[in-house]
């Protein structure tokens, strides 16, 4: 997720003006398989016609979470419910999530198998630097709500976790740390991506092997986001560009990892799709088999969610 805290985060705008491992190889194996996924399908969400994006499809298969515009004014959590693969009716906002007053931002849905739901939420910032929400999830209500603690917190004014991935068990936390300063950066100046442990539902400590873990995904010259872990644990979605300035040329890449146990290390990664700003592409989830990817990419009038079958 890209968003945009000018608009929602007063003091930003005020300071800054926005397990043991078994290593893989540092460098590409030609004996790694990677997954590969057939064309492009646009999903249709009957009953919605607005942006859709950062789309987590629940581990049975029956909802299809969604946020709108990440505009960091008026950004809310919805849900749609499976007809089939590629159309889902649209019910609702995700009641519970979501903040009343303007501007604010709740984004980012995952869950892992047990119905304990995380998001992103700007609730009493810059008062509480913890921005990653979680509650129970039952039919569309999000209940019991805290915030996430834990040592993956950076508590640093500027510092948010912009984005998370919950492995399906719902023992590791895949998070994104983002430094954000509009009078030097568009979007994340620098991005830290880590594996926490589950201690309870609403805390999560650093894993002790984290930079073994990604010591061959992690790039200091890419900004990362949008962390997806597959249900069996061996696989590593992800968007990453260069750091830097972004131009009608930037490439935005949905890359993968891959492992053979989920005590390894995960592999160099490969760039599965890469589009330019104009049509990017970002934000992977899959379903609980692997067979479907659903992301988000930029049209011409909106932000629509697509899938892809697994070849």
């Amino acid at each position: 997720m890209k968003i945009n805290y000018s608009y929602i985060v007063p003091f930003i705008v005020l300071v800054f003006a926005s397990c043991s491992s078994n290593d893989l190889p540092s460098t590409t194996n030609t004996n790694t398989l990677y997954p590969e996924f057939n064309a492009e399908i646009e999903v249709q969400i009957n009953g919605w016609s607005l942006d859709a994006m950062e789309p987590f499809i629940s581990p049975n298969g029956n909802y299809l979470f969604f946020n709108n515009l990440n505009d960091g004014i008026n950004t809310k959590l919805y849900y749609a419910t499976r007809v089939n693969d590629s159309t889902f009716n649209y019910v609702g906002e995700l009641t519970g999530a979501n903040q009343a007053a303007t501007p604010h931002l709740d984004a980012v849905a995952d869950m892992d198998q047990n119905g304990n739901f995380y998001w992103t939420s700007t609730r009493d910032y810059p008062n509480q630097l913890n921005n990653l929400f979680h509650g129970n999830f039952n039919a569309g209500n999000i209940t019991t709500i805290g915030r996430v603690q834990g040592d993956f917190n950076m508590d640093t004014p500027g510092w948010l976790v912009m984005d998370h991935g919950i492995s399906l068990d719902g023992e590791e936390l895949y998070f994104i740390n983002a430094r954000l300063d509009n009078a030097n950066c568009v979007g994340p100046c620098e991005t830290v991506m880590g594996v926490a442990q589950k201690v309870n539902p609403s805390t999560f400590n650093t894993h002790p092997n984290t930079a073994t873990i990604l010591q061959n995904v992690l790039d200091p010259n890419y900004i990362y986001y949008a962390p997806c872990i597959s249900s069996d644990n061996l696989e590593l979605y992800y968007t990453r560009y260069f750091k830097g300035e972004i131009t009608s040329n930037t490439n935005f890449e949905i890359c993968v990892a891959v492992r053979n146990s989920r005590t390894s290390a995960f592999s160099t990664p490969k760039v599965l799709f890469s589009k330019t700003i104009s049509n990017l592409v970002e934000a992977p989830t899959l379903t609980i088999d692997k067979n479907i990817m659903y992301y988000h990419q930029k049209t011409t009038d909106s932000h629509k969610i697509m899938m892809r079958y697994r070849k």
